[in-house]
């Protein structure tokens, strides 16, 4: 019964010594040797002697080395750190550092080369700064000699403490385990009657256990820190919001150099009630004064120069249904002296032979033709009466681009602050925008406008830099309030200009003055328009004359509802030029006009003209190839849209 078991025995004894023999992987000693020097830096030697066995060791070993230290008044501050020389068994070994906003970590190794399995020495040789502590009765060197992140066990741990040139340690200790334990698990001796003292672990020390040591010795030896130096300090802990601060400064004052020279509005004229518009001025051109361009891809202006069109006589409009239907007429004397938008548009129906209908099935004409009109109307009218001046935005931005590089490359932001710029940015972006819009609507004159701007951009400020990130929270994740409160206002900033920059030219602000006094007219009741000197009574032709211009200002509505209430009146009261019903003779639809339903027919055309053209623009459609029928084309397909570089 014995024999098979003993035979077994053996075999198993054979199998294991055939095995391949597996080591962990372990720190099998840590060497710190420090050199305190006179003006307080620290030079370190670290040997670390390790065992590799291809498991997460393969290329090499990394170092994290903390670069902030929370000082006496609970800020933090930052140290350095200076990689002098990297070895591996006693030759140079190639490294590269990577720096968070906390730590820096050294990779010992290439990521294309592997070290063999077995004992390998590391040397890593620093100098770091900020290290040595200074008290009332002594000063101090609290040295954290392995650090306590280390994923392998640390056999044996020794740390040799070099006080500067006649200084004697007064005492020491030694704490060994995790973060934050007291143990005392390590011995130490003095040695140079003083000057070394020698620390070693007494057992070894788990994963992310370490060594730390204490040694004070006598004030005097090395000199403590004076104002200049202090500063120097003070710049290095605050570089990032430094650079956010003055990045700032230079950009706002960048802007409102910029903006004093060329975004300041010319003096402007009093805008007074008006009747019509200087010769030139068409209802498209007039959409495009006062909306500094073409909005809603110019539509509104292409449906104001179709009734314009209309109530010359040049076409004529047939609403059937849900359907527009533009139609040439047979006037011909002046078409060629038309403005530029009214011309465009009827060689646009004159080329679909003189009807064009603004339906789905048109989607592609309809699309070439706003796409001709809005290249018309700019090619003629760019910078005729409004500067953009977004070139001069380039360079604010560019400037702004710059600090924040550099206030990323001092590594003044680290990600919890990131975390925290995002929504409150957001949040004063929108708040910005809205405080720009109110004042651009305000009429209290430029100057009330630029103040109400002004002052709003800087509660802005104050909201998203203190009021907002209390309420969220958000204080918490700020380690520099100034750093990011000024890299917020940066960013807002730009953000300002972009809406401030644009100003109209001495035409353009003569123009818009009178657009708004057009605007007013058609917009105050009947009885202030009747009170108005030399204003011309209330008729057909003079409400249709008026009407595109309405169209072409988004007042159309209230313009036709003065009309209906006249036309009602002049009905009442017998008048030989009004009638029951009204119809212009320019448009023909489903059913007549009357005085009960003028203000929501004629306002209600020239707001389902508008949407008619946008509605008959073409559709991805899912069903299409880019192969087959007729080949794919640019603009084809799903998605579409537009946007930018990033």
């Amino acid at each position: 019964m014995m024999r098979p078991i003993v035979h077994l025995a053996a075999l198993l004894a054979l199998l294991l010594t055939a095995l391949p023999a597996f080591a962990a992987e372990e720190i099998l000693s840590f060497d710190s040797n420090v050199k305190v020097e006179t003006n307080g830096d620290f030079l370190v030697i670290e040997t670390i002697r390790v065992r590799a066995e291809g498991d997460q060791i393969r290329h090499g070993i990394y170092r994290d080395f903390p670069i902030t230290f929370e000082n006496a008044s609970g800020s933090k501050s930052r140290n350095s750190f200076d990689l002098i020389s990297a070895k591996r068994d006693g030759q140079s070994e190639s490294y590269h550092t990577e720096s968070g906003s906390t730590f820096v970590r050294v990779y010992l190794g290439r990521s294309e080369v592997f070290v063999e399995h077995g004992v390998h020495t590391y040397e890593l040789t620093y100098r770091t700064d900020r290290q040595l502590r200074f008290f009332k009765d002594h000063d101090e060197v609290y040295w954290n000699a392995t650090g306590t992140e280390w994923a392998f066990p640390i056999l044996e741990a020794t740390a040799e403490i070099h006080l500067p040139q006649g200084a004697q340690a007064m005492d020491a200790k030694a704490y060994t385990g995790s973060y934050g334990s007291t143990a005392q698990n390590a011995s130490y001796d003095f040695a140079d009657r003083g000057n070394v003292v020698n620390f070693q672990t007494t057992r070894p020390l788990g994963p992310r256990q370490g060594l730390t040591v204490v040694v004070a010795f006598p004030k005097g030896i090395v000199a403590e820190p004076d104002s200049s130096q202090q500063l120097a300090w003070y710049f290095r802990d605050h570089a990032g919001a430094i650079l956010a601060f003055a990045g700032l400064i230079v950009v706002l004052g960048y802007y409102l150099y910029i903006w004093n020279w060329i975004g300041r509005d010319p003096p402007s004229d009093i805008a007074v009630p008006r009747w019509d518009m200087p010769g030139g001025v068409s209802p498209a051109l007039t959409h495009y004064i006062w909306n500094r361009g073409l909005k809603k891809q110019g539509f509104p202006a292409i449906s104001a120069a179709a009734l314009n069109l209309a109530v010359k006589g040049y076409l004529e409009l047939d609403e059937i249904g849900d359907t527009i239907t533009l139609r040439r007429t047979d006037k011909k004397e002046g078409a060629g002296q038309l403005p530029i938008g009214e011309r465009t548009l009827l060689a646009r129906v004159e080329s679909a032979g003189d009807v064009l209908k603004i339906s789905k099935a048109n989607g592609s004409k309809i699309q070439s033709m706003g796409s001709a009109f809005r290249s018309a109307m700019e090619k003629e009218h760019r910078s005729v009466f409004y500067h953009h001046n977004r070139g001069w935005i380039f360079g604010g931005v560019a400037l702004s681009a710059l600090f924040i590089l550099a206030i990323f490359f001092v590594g003044g932001i680290n990600g919890e602050s990131v975390g925290a710029i995002i929504p409150i940015a957001f949040f004063g972006i929108v708040l910005t925008v809205l405080t720009v819009t109110t004042g651009k609507r305000a009429q209290s004159g430029l100057g009330g406008k630029l103040q109400f701007v002004f002052l709003g951009f800087f509660i802005v400020i104050m909201l998203v830099n203190s009021g907002v990130l209390a309420a969220a929270g958000l204080w918490s994740l700020v380690d520099d309030p100034l750093l990011i409160g000024s890299f917020i206002s940066l960013v807002l900033v730009n953000i300002l200009f972009y809406f401030l920059m644009g100003a109209p030219t001495p035409l353009g602000q003569k123009r818009m003055a009178e657009v708004e006094g057009l605007k007013r007219y058609m917009t105050v009741a009947e009885a202030d328009r009747m009170n108005m000197a030399g204003a011309p009574e209330m008729s057909p032709s003079h409400y249709e004359t008026l009407l595109p211009y309405a169209v072409a200002l988004g007042v159309e509505k209230q313009w036709s509802k003065a009309f209906q209430v006249w036309l009602a009146a002049a009905v009442a009261a017998g008048v030989a030029a009004a009638t029951t019903y009204y119809g212009p003779r320019w448009y023909r639809g489903d059913s007549p006009f009357d005085t009960g339903s003028i203000g929501n027919r004629m306002g209600g055309l020239a707001s389902s003209m508008a949407d008619s053209f946008t509605a008959s623009l073409p559709a991805p459609k899912s069903s299409s190839s880019g192969f087959s029928g007729g080949g794919g084309f640019s603009g084809g397909g799903g998605g579409g849209g537009g946007g930018g570089g990033w």
